[in-house]
């Protein structure tokens, strides 16, 4: 089942098995589920003290009837889909069919509260480390929450006032775009056009074209409309439910509430410029060594660009032994004439041609970043079955220090080799001014550029593992990291944001309602296997390799 579009709430209704009274405490235990089924559907009479520590799934004794259903819907206004699965043929129950059932095998190419369910909050499902997904789950849709509205006037609970907008939760980076640069000003949001503005991407931080001069996507939040985990509908700003505003701010998404809109400051339109390359080191002639001797000199000026509020956007891989790629795309300045911003570059393209390396560059400017945007930031393909993410933040004194600097080249140089597709962004996310205290992972104020990496294999403990040698006390990007990060509580919050995350988390979800891979709390569950689900079917021999390094969302969610 889905909940859409309006459905942007939870009800805490007489079938809750948590439900919460009007002058009860919070604290109190929860009211002991009740089991309700239709005689003609399939009960699983597992054992009570298993169920008791796991979310329900279907075919469990506590898994809601038909009637249920039907009462959940009227209670919600309508709003619950019924979702059924192709692979439901394959399964013993009413939709059994094993023709069916083959036919899909042979042709595969794409793989709460109430009354105990387990409960995923789904935006766009631009997600890489599975958050927006779970085996019989309950799902809280937000994609049609669509409203822009602007604020010109607005007067924030803290500090700012000027203008802003009000955007849905379902609001997308290029609907979001488009009505920034109608209405006169520039957002702060992501390069890829289809990610949820209100979901992941801010709850985590959310870097962008902007972040050089504006800070990260997190910095831009004034207020925000969140069902909190009791089922209130409340508003969280600096001075109310100060919090929540404070965990939903670089926090995480899909642990703390359901975000139903956010009000965010924007920024006046402003000059572009900037540049793109492509370049493959074979045919332009270049050896192994130059490439990265080029790399090196363009590294050590990460600190200079920064401090010139760059923000560039490149990807390397390997092409065969010796042989690379190499694209920018693109490398800008907000706020920066072309004039001023060749004459930046200038020094870095002259001591290339110094040594033999030379590019083509593609010069670009644009009166607004709307335009931008729109022709400089190629649509891209988001994940694959057989590709996993991976980021770390590099701090500035890993180039400043000539030892440090050479010490992290060598490592990228040798991942990179290893057939490691490197994602590098040059940000500085230094907050701007008068901004408010949020659980943003404090390694984003001073890093340089953070390295998302692409591949199925040897990630976590042997890639990874030569990043965070050479940035011991730095962390990552949660929204692009690795999903099986041994410590996501410090690589993706900050050590000591994650013991006030967790604590808050504690306290204002003591049921459990909300999980999510890698969110706050989330090592106090595990997901268990469901005997008999997809062995042998869906992924074959694959599937025992698939599991060594992936969490999968297809089983059970139970607590430790």
């Amino acid at each position: 089942m889905k909940t859409p579009i309006s459905a942007t709430f939870v009800p805490m209704g007489i079938f809750s098995p948590r439900k919460i009274q009007k002058g009860i405490p919070r604290t109190r235990k929860p009211y002991p589920a009740v089991p309700v089924a239709d005689e003609n559907e399939a009960l699983d009479r597992r054992a009570l003290s298993a169920l008791a520590k796991c979310k329900s799934m279907p075919g469990d004794l506590l898994w809601p009837g038909k009637l249920v259903w039907k009462v959940f819907d009227l209670l919600t206004g309508g709003a619950l889909i019924k979702t059924v699965p192709f692979g439901a043929v394959c399964f013993p129950g009413e939709r059994y069919d094993a023709n069916e059932c083959s036919r899909i095998v042979d042709n595969w190419t794409n793989s709460d509260t109430h009354l105990n369910l387990r409960l995923v909050i789904r935006n766009t499902g631009h997600d890489f480390l599975g958050k927006s997904t779970g085996a019989g789950s309950l799902n809280i849709w937000t994609h049609h929450l669509k409203n822009i509205e602007l604020l010109k006037d607005y007067k924030s609970a803290g500090s700012y006032s000027g203008p802003a907008l009000k955007v849905g939760a379902g609001v997308q980076v290029f609907e979001l775009y488009k009505a920034a640069n109608k209405y006169g000003y520039t957002a702060v949001v992501g390069e890829c056009r289809t990610v949820g503005v209100a979901g992941g991407f801010t709850a985590m931080g959310g870097h962008s074209p902007m972040s050089p001069i504006a800070g990260l996507g997190s910095d831009q939040v004034l207020s925000v409309d969140i069902v909190a985990p009791d089922g209130r509908f409340i508003t969280a700003n600096e001075k109310q439910n100060a919090e929540i505003f404070w965990t939903v701010r670089g926090g995480g998404g899909a642990t703390f509430g359901i975000v139903t809109s956010l009000t965010v400051r924007v920024w006046p339109k402003m000059t572009f410029s900037g540049v793109t390359w492509s370049l493959s080191s074979e045919e332009a002639g270049i050896s192994k060594d130059l490439f990265w001797e080029a790399m090196r000199i363009y590294w050590a000026k990460f600190p200079e660009y920064n401090d010139n509020h760059t923000y560039g956007y490149s990807t390397l891989f390997s092409a065969g032994p010796g042989k690379y790629l190499w694209s920018m795309k693109p490398w800008l300045v907000p706020s920066m004439e072309l004039p001023e911003f060749k004459a930046m570059v200038s020094p870095l393209f002259k001591e290339w041609k110094e040594i033999g390396f030379e590019i083509e560059p593609e010069w670009f400017t644009h009166d607004n970043f709307y335009d931008t945007w729109k022709n400089h930031f190629p649509t891209e393909s988001v994940g694959a079955s057989t590709v996993r993410t991976a980021s770390r933040l590099i701090p500035r004194k890993n180039f400043e220090d000539v030892e440090l600097l050479n010490k992290t080249m060598d490592t990228v140089q040798s991942i990179v080799e290893d057939g490691f597709v490197l994602i590098q962004y040059n940000i500085n996310g230094a907050a701007p001014k008068n901004v408010a205290s949020s659980a943003l992972n404090p390694a984003w104020r001073d890093a340089s550029p953070a390295e998302i990496l692409a591949t199925n294999k040897k990630i976590t403990n042997d890639w990874m593992e030569r990043l965070r040698e050479v940035t011991p006390r730095s962390g990552g990007y949660g929204n692009e990291g690795d999903v099986m990060e041994p410590n996501f509580g410090q690589a993706f919050y900050g050590s000591e944001n994650y013991k006030r995350l967790y604590a808050l988390k504690k306290k204002l979800d003591p049921w459990g309602v909300f999980y999510a891979p890698t969110a706050v709390g989330s090592e106090d569950w595990e997901i268990v296997k469901v005997p008999g689900l997809l062995d042998g079917l869906l992924y074959g021999d694959l599937l025992e390799t698939l599991s060594s390094w992936l969490t999968l969302q297809t089983g059970r969610l139970c607590r430790k």
